[in-house]
């Protein structure tokens, strides 16, 4: 299971913390032009990408700063891999010192000379002190887009003569969290993007989680993770978990989600590999099913008798196939790799839970379209 999946599950909380909302936060910057010096450092908060270099390599910085701290991504352009960042709570006139790690292992520190704002710089550490670079960063939205993930929630316990619950007096709930594309009243192409990321308009969100609660006799959440946010490409991927009541566990589906930010358009699998890729795809990501222990070993045991291997995975008529099929619920772009997902029940019962299997852009450059989307991605990975 990739960390993406791991953090999404695991984030499951009956409540969000208050600043987790953004749309109050004053932008401080268009899209597609670095941002100027004159944003004032006590109202500097919300989503910030940063582009720039840590010693003479180039880096892209996206940080989430709030009142109650700082955490974020960071990538090298032309590695991928990306690194987590996180400062405690700071003075909002005090410079960020951010820990730096990979997954759960500290790897670095990078320590500024500046408060929060559109420009950074000071010295990247390593983790054991014998490394030192300097960085310099600049507020840049070039190619991207500037965003609020925003929540909205409802509840309420279900009366005693609910028709269609199975337990009246559960507490119902609905939360829905949102990716808000903050120039979208002034771009038609952002707007074509945020109509298909919302399930309602905009001002009306909070009217609908309420309108969820209402008529449900569940207990629903709905979140929302950007993993890439460059070259002219958004890629999302929400996460939604459903308790019925009565039900023995609750459900969960991720939905990933890629735009083009030119046209607005969603971009599927199509648009960003060459024709007949489907074989090769599908041959690549059993190599890497199998090769997962978890997932592996279950379908090993699964298997038939030695000598006759089973083959788990059928087509839609039904019949065996020996190759995994490509993921319904799609993928997602990912700084140095594409991300395929498989839902619940797609490729093995619900305790193996959803699957996720990420595949570097250096192993699918045969299958990429080399004039197509991702064509500036390829470029820096040459």
């Amino acid at each position: 299971m990739s960390l993406l999946v791991g953090l999404l599950l695991s984030a499951c909380q009956p409540e969000k913390p208050a600043d987790s909302s953004l749309g109050s936060v004053p932008p401080a910057a268009s899209a597609g032009a670095a941002a100027t010096e004159t944003t004032p450092a006590a109202t500097f908060e919300g989503y910030r990408r940063y582009t720039g270099r840590v010693g003479q390599l180039p880096v892209v910085v996206e940080l989430l700063i709030t009142d109650s701290g700082t955490a974020g991504t960071y990538y090298y352009q032309r590695r991928g891999g990306t690194l987590g960042l996180k400062a405690a709570k700071a003075r909002p006139d005090q410079p960020l010192l951010l820990e730096e790690t990979a997954g759960s292992q500290p790897t670095g520190r990078w320590q500024s000379a500046q408060a929060p704002g559109p420009r950074l710089s000071g010295t990247w550490r390593s983790v054991d002190g014998r490394r030192e670079l300097p960085f310099e960063l600049t507020e840049d939205y070039t190619g991207a887009v500037r965003y609020a993930i925003e929540w909205y929630s409802s509840q309420g316990k279900k009366a005693a003569d609910s028709v269609g619950c199975l337990r009246a007096g559960d507490t119902a709930s609905y939360a829905l969290e949102v990716v808000h594309l903050l120039d979208a009243d002034r771009n038609p192409v952002l707007q074509r993007i945020q109509k298909q990321l919302l399930p309602a308009p905009y001002p009306t969100l909070q009217a609908y989680a309420d309108e969820q609660t209402s008529s449900s006799c569940e207990q629903t959440e709905q979140q929302a993770q950007v993993t890439y946010n460059a070259d002219q490409l958004l890629s999302l991927t929400r996460f939604e978990q459903i308790y019925q009541f009565g039900g023995a566990h609750p459900t969960h589906e991720f939905t990933p989600l890629t735009f083009d930010l030119r046209t607005g358009r969603r971009l599927l699998l199509p648009d960003l590999l060459k024709p007949g890729y489907e074989q090769p795809l599908r041959r690549l990501l059993t190599k890497r099913l199998l090769a997962d222990n978890l997932y592996g070993d279950f379908y090993r045991d699964e298997g038939g008798q030695p000598g006759q291997p089973f083959e788990r995975w059928t087509d839609e008529q039904g019949n065996p196939q020996a190759l995994v099929p490509l993921p319904g619920s799609g993928f997602s772009l990912m700084p140095g790799e594409i991300s395929f997902q498989w839902n619940e029940y797609e490729i093995g019962p619900y305790v193996i839970g959803p699957q996720t299997v990420n595949i570097s852009y250096a192993d699918l450059r045969p299958l990429l379209r080399p004039t197509g989307p991702l064509a500036p991605v390829l470029a820096r990975f040459k």
